[in-house]
């Protein structure tokens, strides 16, 4: 029974129980655990015992635990496909997952079966099964001779003593048979011949003359009657014909006269000798021969058949009986999981389906032997030579999948990112080829989220995030990318690209996911909130107002800002334009106020020296002036003289009178928006 070495054995029994109603016998089964998953593992051994092709099997396993106490039974436990033959060992390379914990010993046995021409058989009587018992014959028996000698002659099995009862019989090859079966559905013995000759309790009664064995024995060659004679150390066939044998002459010597007759009479004998010799040598001696090679093969020497048959060149159905003697040798390398050879007698035969057989077979060994690599060479062997065969892509899977557990070991032993994110990907590629085999699809999705995972230990969140979404909701995937979109968001708010599309969507996504700074963030972003105005003497100067001044000293720049960051109220940054094209920048509130007021002279900014339009743009420090301005103001300067008469207006020593606010500012909301919106940052 196959093993496979990357499962635990656990517990193995033979099954001594058969049902003659069922068409599988399940003859062993062994329980394993997957060293890599926890998983219990069952393997089962069958015989198909019907005369039809069995395609798919159902089994009803028992659980016990370790004190043989019942766990549970499970129903319909439905194996791969197969293409057993009838009277084909089977299912022991398709091993199936038992969903119990704790078992320690099963029993399986078969509850439904379908076949290849489409019917189905289901199990009627559960305790329909016959206790049973196939005993090895023991070479020290002292009737083990007898018995081989019984079966050599007869072409049958010895490997089991022939045991019958009222309701079914064991025969010589171990394989339980329905009463009603008259032939082995295994080996094809006879059983009424078993009965007669191999049966151990009648060894000592007289042995009946042997008579031939179940398989057909070719009949003597139709061209003679001779019939041999009993084996002695010379054969000696009878003649078809008679001849009269001459009288014995007189013992006195005869007389001269006859010495013609005596010449022809010995000449006739001579003659008659070798017309029997050409006789012997032409009919009967091929006859020997041919029969020599049949019990050669039935004694399992087939090699020694084969020489026989060949030598007989086109005697009978010699050519055919090479065949069949080489597809019988093939046939026992296969059981003796030698199929290395007997790959080449198949291809010798042309049987291009157990051609491929033992290729599987060897692609299976080396995958039990962890020779991955060999056992894909296998599978690229039976896509090129026989595409049409069914279990190429099983074993395919098999491979793949366990390539697959390999590099995602691998990857999670390694330290640096770059090279754990490139065994995970290896192992998905491995997962992907394994087509849907095992829990593949699901070991896909953790490959995707370790990868994730190492973009995110290198800081590269964009590509985190990718990874992330196509994930949708497995594990943590989710929380996960709304961290990474937020923690990227946050770092590069002074970004000059931060106004692509895909950032914006990103803000939008964590806002309607109500995810915590996401609302401030996009606040501080927009200028939720922020209130800028220009405030000379008494008046706040509307946008685009002509002001007329000595110099622009006394201006006031009133700023109330509501976003804040982590530190507080966010940083504001003033740029200006002069009529001359001279620009420049400073922030209004180092200190991190939220309302104030500063004066043109204190920030400081230069002095005007002509007449014409001054501009004014505040911005959000951390965003940048590559962000859009969170305010724009401009008004006409005209430069006039000071007024010395003390009418009011402002002079040298003139200061801010018309507000109340904290430094001299306008009262909050009491000052005119310029633009009417409270949001003024365009294009978001």
């Amino acid at each position: 029974m196959a093993v496979y070495e990357r499962f635990q054995k656990i517990s193995a029994a033979r099954q001594e129980l058969f049902s003659p109603d069922s068409p599988i016998w399940v003859s062993r089964y062994q329980l394993s655990r997957d060293l890599e998953s926890g998983m219990r593992l069952l393997q089962t051994r069958m015989v198909n015992c019907s005369d039809r092709t069995v395609r798919q099997v159902f089994l009803r396993v028992v659980c016990f635990g370790a004190s043989r106490e019942r766990l549970t039974q499970l129903e319909l436990v439905p194996l791969p496909s197969f293409n057993a033959r009838p009277g084909e060992a089977f299912g022991d390379d398709r091993p199936v997952e038992l969903p119990v914990k704790g078992a320690v010993f099963v029993e399986a046995y078969a509850q439904r079966v379908r076949f290849a021409d489409g019917s189905a058989w289901d199990e009627a009587d559960p305790a329909g099964y016959l206790a049973f018992h196939a005993v090895p014959v023991d070479p020290k028996d002292p009737r083990a001779e007898t018995l081989a000698d019984r079966a050599r002659s007869g072409g049958v099995r010895n490997d089991c003593y022939f045991k019958a009862r009222q309701d079914l019989w064991v025969c010589t090859c171990g394989l339980p048979n329905a009463l009603r079966n008259r032939r082995c559905v295994r080996c094809g013995a006879d059983r009424v011949w078993l009965e007669r000759h191999m049966d151990p309790n009648l060894l000592d009664a007289p042995a009946p003359e042997p008579t031939p064995a179940p398989a057909v024995i070719p009949s003597p060659a139709p061209q003679i009657t001779v019939v041999p004679a009993p084996i002695r150390e010379e054969p000696a066939p009878q003649p078809t014909f008679v001849v009269q044998a001459a009288p014995e002459p007189p013992v006195e010597e005869a007389p001269a006269s006859h010495g013609a007759r005596n010449a022809l009479i010995a000449a006739a004998a001579l003659l008659l000798l070798l017309l029997g010799a050409f006789c012997a040598y032409r009919f009967l001696m091929p006859w020997l021969r041919y029969r020599e090679a049949v019990s050669a093969r039935s004694a399992g020497e087939y090699d020694k058949a084969v020489t026989l048959f060949t030598e007989l060149g086109d005697y009978r159905d010699s050519p055919e009986q090479i065949r069949q003697t080489l597809s019988r040798k093939a046939a026992r390398l296969m059981e003796e999981k030698q199929y290395r050879q007997a790959l080449e007698l198949y291809e010798r035969l042309g049987d291009s389906g157990r051609a491929a057989d033992c290729l599987y077979a060897l692609g299976v060994l080396a995958y039990n032997d962890k020779d991955l690599d060999t056992a894909l060479n296998y599978v690229e062997q039976l896509r090129s030579r026989f595409p049409d065969y069914e279990n190429t892509d099983k074993l395919a899977s098999y491979c793949y999948y366990s390539l697959g557990n390999q590099s995602a070991a691998e990857a999670a032993e390694q330290t640096e990112p770059f090279l754990r994110r490139q065994g995970w990907q290896q192992a998905y590629d491995n997962y992907a080829r394994a087509d849907g085999y095992e829990d593949s699809a699901e070991r896909m999705l953790e490959c995707d989220y370790q990868i994730a995972l190492s973009y995110i230990d290198e800081n590269n969140l964009e590509k985190a995030v990718e990874c992330l979404e196509a994930l949708g909701d497995y594990a943590d995937a989710e929380e996960l990318k709304q961290v990474c979109m937020y923690d990227y968001l946050q770092a590069n708010l002074s970004n000059y690209y931060f106004d692509s599309g895909y950032m914006r969507q990103w803000l939008e996504q964590l806002v309607n996911a109500g995810y915590p700074g996401a609302e401030a963030l996009s606040d501080r972003l927009n200028g939720v909130g922020c209130y800028f105005a220009l405030q000379y003497g008494n008046r706040v100067l509307t946008d685009g107002e002509k002001l007329e001044a000595p110099d622009l000293g006394e201006l006031g720049l009133y700023y109330s800002v509501e976003p804040v960051d982590e530190e507080g109220p966010i940083l504001v940054l003033a740029r200006y334009t002069l009529p001359d094209g001279v620009e420049g920048r400073a922030l209004l509130n180092e200190d991190r106020s939220a309302e104030g007021v500063r004066f043109w002279k204190d920030v400081p900014f230069p002095a005007a020296t002509q007449d014409g339009k001054v501009t004014l743009r505040f911005y959000d420090a951390a965003l940048g002036e590559n962000s859009a301005p969170l305010e724009v103001l401009s008004f006409q300067f005209v430069r006039k003289e000071a007024d010395a008469d003390g009418d009011g207006e402002p002079g040298e020593s003139a200061a801010p009178t018309g507000g109340s606010g904290e430094n001299g500012s306008p009262p909050r909301g009491s000052a005119p928006d310029p633009t009417g919106n409270s949001s003024p940052r365009t294009g978001v």
